[in-house]
């Protein structure tokens, strides 16, 4: 076994862990242990008697675990996006804002690509983090070379790509590992009330786009009060009016924003019905530092003599 990486908050900012923690991790450890077996993995703590500056915390962007937001079948590269709203960060961070040290980008098996752009005044402004090769085979906390500030009345915008093309019905978001997440845990000092600042579609938009599709499929989709959002997602028939729809309707549609605190109690506030922000500059994307690999096209013709002779 190779040696252990440390996890190094730095000066500033330490955990403080509660009875939670040490409950979740005792059981992980003894769902492991079975008779006549011997496990030698686990976690070591390093503790110091200096009380740090600061408490640190861990928040959740990105989207809601929720059905409605759904990438259909045999897609290259479909996006959703979750959004940490201005209002959320104006009422629950304080003035001072806080400051993001650490991030882990999370999906299901069909993730591709996961980016959290922090925005202000309608301005995109800096990346958290980004990984444009994404594996859900390979998850870690990242340490970010240089801590973002947040502060009162940013956005922050998570936004994930998937390839959905070996599969025949929609993935829908949810907790079961075929189902789909998008979500960057991020680490932050000083430590708030807000643990979770996400958002999803407006459900009533969702029935709106069952019926529309209805309209021009011969009412294949049941929008009956009894069937579930999957059982809808799943007898939609999928051609490219469907699919350019939904993503439309994503991209326009309000949302419900889940603003909440540590007790999963949303803060004091209206939630549902919330306009998407308005992002009016963005981010130039950088210019590949990777050299041009065998089998692409070279930069400029290249000049190639067929002949023996003089002229």
């Amino acid at each position: 076994m190779g040696r252990s990486t440390g996890f190094s908050l730095g000066s500033d900012p330490g955990f403080q862990p509660g009875p939670r923690e040490g409950q979740q991790l005792g059981r992980e450890l003894a769902a492991r242990c079975r008779p006549g077996r011997r496990d030698s993995s686990g976690i070591r703590l390093y503790y110091t008697a200096s009380l740090r500056r600061f408490d640190a915390g861990i928040m959740e962007l990105g989207l809601v675990y929720t059905p409605v937001m759904a990438i259909p079948p045999q897609e290259e590269a479909f996006v959703l996006t979750g959004y940490c709203t201005d209002k959320c960060t104006q009422l629950a961070l304080p003035p001072s804002g806080i400051r993001i040290f650490a991030s882990q980008l999370h999906t299901h098996l069909t993730g591709r690509k996961v980016v959290t752009v922090l925005a202000r005044g309608g301005r995109e402004r800096e990346i958290v983090n980004k990984d444009d090769h994404y594996s859900p085979h390979f998850q870690e906390i990242r340490m970010l070379k240089k801590a973002v500030s947040v502060h009162q009345g940013d956005v922050l915008i998570t936004s994930c790509t998937y390839n959905t093309e070996d599969r025949k019905l929609a993935t829908v978001g949810g907790f079961g590992i075929l189902e789909e997440m998008c979500v960057n845990y991020v680490h932050y000092y000083p430590q708030t009330q807000l643990e979770l600042c996400k958002s999803s579609v407006d459900p009533g938009f969702l029935q709106k786009y069952f019926h529309l599709v209805n309209r021009f499929n011969s009412e294949e989709v049941c929008t009956c009060p009894q069937a579930s959002v999957p059982e809808q997602f799943a007898s939609v028939p999928w051609n490219s009016f469907s699919r350019h729809v939904l993503a439309a309707l994503y991209g326009f549609a309000p949302v419900s924003v889940h603003c909440n605190k540590s007790s999963a109690v949303r803060f004091q506030g209206e939630w549902d019905l919330q306009p998407l922000p308005e992002i009016f500059s963005k981010l130039e994307e950088p210019a590949p530092r990777c050299p041009a690999g065998r089998g692409q096209s070279p930069a400029g013709p290249t000049v190639v003599s067929i002949g023996g002779g003089k002229g």
